[in-house]
């Protein structure tokens, strides 16, 4: 798993420096970029809607199991006092 790690960040740093220089390999970078991307934006609207109402679920089921244990136990502990006053 730590050989695809570094293998992809290999290939982003690759991808970077061909794009950071005028060379004809930016050209082909940009052409396959262009065409990866071609007729995708509502899919990635999508893509990026569902992970941000994943995230806004999570935080809202994470203050909702706090708040019960609150309930159950009559007092939080700091950690979960801290954790509240970010959420709130």
């Amino acid at each position: 798993m730590i050989q695809l790690l570094f293998s992809l960040l290999a290939a982003e740093a690759a991808l970077v420096l061909a794009l950071l220089f005028p060379t004809p390999v930016r050209r082909l970078a940009l052409l396959a970029i262009d065409r990866a991307k071609r007729g995708r934006g509502p899919v990635m609207a999508k893509t990026i809607a569902g992970t941000m109402l994943l995230v806004l679920v999570s935080a809202f089921y994470s203050v909702a199991k706090i708040r019960r244990r609150e309930g159950e136990l009559g007092q939080l502990t700091p950690t979960d006092q801290d954790t509240l006053c970010f959420l709130d």
